[in-house]
């Protein structure tokens, strides 16, 4: 498994069209094979995304694609114009996993 980290800071009133794309990219990736991913705010305000891939050549291709054939090219300028501060990302190769998906939580 292959794992990225992205941080970002972000323009506080942007923040909507920055979740709505990667909403958006996440559920292409899910259908092309990805793992998932989950994005978080941290208690000083950065954004954090975790993302899941079977590998990193499967994460490049999945990329190399929305980049030939992005059928909302303006969704994704609206979040890149949220972006103040793109920090490094880290990318990770798996040496153990055991992550699982939680049980479903009873509605309320």
């Amino acid at each position: 498994m292959f794992v990225a980290i992205y941080r970002w800071r972000l323009h506080p009133d942007r923040e909507r069209d920055f979740i709505a794309n990667w909403e958006r990219i996440t559920l292409l990736g899910l259908a092309a094979g990805s793992g998932g991913s989950s994005l978080f705010k941290d208690a000083e305000g950065c954004w954090v995304a975790i993302a899941r891939w079977i590998s990193r050549e499967a994460r490049e291709h999945f990329f190399q694609s929305m980049e030939d054939d992005d059928a909302e090219p303006g969704m994704r300028e609206r979040a890149a114009q949220a972006i103040i501060e793109r920090l490094p990302p880290m990318e990770l190769e798996s040496v153990l996993d055991y992550w699982s998906p939680f049980p479903q939580a009873p509605k309320a």
